[in-house]
């Protein structure tokens, strides 16, 4: 199926979202999917050593009658704002005002719209549910189910291993990291979360005898950058359970076996946990056990080897999807 696509852009407050939407050729009686990227400054593409997995989401899905809409973040592409500089709950705001300029659109007369969440977007895709009737389904990629800090301190284990460290170096680093979550939890500033990310940085990159003052310097630059910001004290400090007991529609929650960021077993029995207590039982759950945090087949599942794989989702990955969205929303 051919499909046409249109550069579009909307707002929330003075926030302006620059994307692209990609129509079927039938676009009146199709579901409509909003793509929601992961943690972090990512295009609309959400694209990661030049993988472009929403691009790749959207052509498949629109080839298959679904309608696409993705963006940039805030302050990335031709979005405003400042990276980082932005709470959970303000992602969750940027997307439902996605659902609000899909269903303002006079052309379009869609059957119904759905959210798609990777990694941090299967974190809001339910905030946005339990906000909104207007959300008809979602879908959690790699979707977090416990707190944000339990979540960040399993996934800092899980890569230090994957990468070789060293029993009495994965505690040390748990401990450096648990500290740091720690004080961001009671407000710390930048200045007094300094000291301590100084610390964890010189002691991992004291095992690289080539890290120089400056790459070390600007390693605790980016670091600083990332925990001292709103953005990662909403993360630590959200609960995803109380949010997902309050989510009614239609649930699809997608994982990777071999994930190091979003520990599939930890978060897939806490998030079914939670819809099941608060009484929704129209949710499907599905892991590719080869499968890494972005659905790459993967050796280790270490980020350290996303860019030498190969640039493409795991078998049957797509197809999934859209069979249940096109599924979904034809019973609704």
């Amino acid at each position: 199926m051919k499909y046409v696509e249109e550069e579009v852009s909307f707002a929330n407050g003075t926030i302006r979202l620059a994307g692209t939407l990609t129509l079927p050729d039938s676009p009146s009686e199709c579901p409509a999917v909003v793509l929601l990227q992961g943690s972090g400054p990512l295009d609309r593409n959400e694209e990661v050593f030049g993988f472009r997995p929403f691009a790749v989401i959207a052509d498949y899905f629109s080839r298959n009658g679904i309608a696409v809409l993705r963006y940039d973040s805030r302050g990335v592409g031709g979005s405003t704002g400042v990276p980082l500089q932005y709470t959970l709950s303000d992602i969750a705001d940027d997307s439902l005002a996605a659902v609000r300029y899909l269903k303002s659109r006079c052309d379009l007369n869609l059957v119904s719209i759905g959210l798609c969440g990777h990694s941090q977007g299967g974190i809001v895709a339910p905030i946005c549910a339990a906000q909104s009737r207007d959300v008809a389904f979602i879908i959690c990629i790699s979707g977090v189910g416990v707190t944000g800090a339990t979540n960040h301190l399993a996934q800092t284990k899980l890569i230090a291993e994957c990468d070789g460290a060293t029993g009495d170096e994965v505690e040390h680093v748990l401990q450096s990291m648990n500290h740091v979550i720690d004080l961001v939890h009671n407000g710390a500033s930048r200045t007094e979360l300094e000291p301590e990310i100084a610390r964890m940085v010189q002691k991992q990159t004291s095992q690289h005898s080539e890290s120089t003052d400056d790459a070390i310097s600007s390693e605790i630059d980016c670091h600083l950058t990332m925990f001292a910001s709103p953005w990662f004290k909403s993360y630590v400090d959200h609960d995803a359970r109380p949010v997902l007991e309050s989510v009614e529609c239609p649930v699809l929650l997608i994982f990777g076996g071999l994930d190091r960021q979003v520990p599939p077993e930890m978060n897939r029995e806490a998030m079914v946990g939670a819809l099941k207590r608060g009484g929704n039982s129209d949710y499907s759950v599905r892991m590719f056990t080869t499968a890494n945090h972005i659905f790459q087949n993967a050796k280790t599942g270490s980020p350290s080897e996303y860019g030498s794989l190969e640039k493409k989702f795991v078998p049957g990955f797509l197809k999934l999807l859209s069979a249940w969205i096109l599924e979904t929303t034809l019973k609704s």
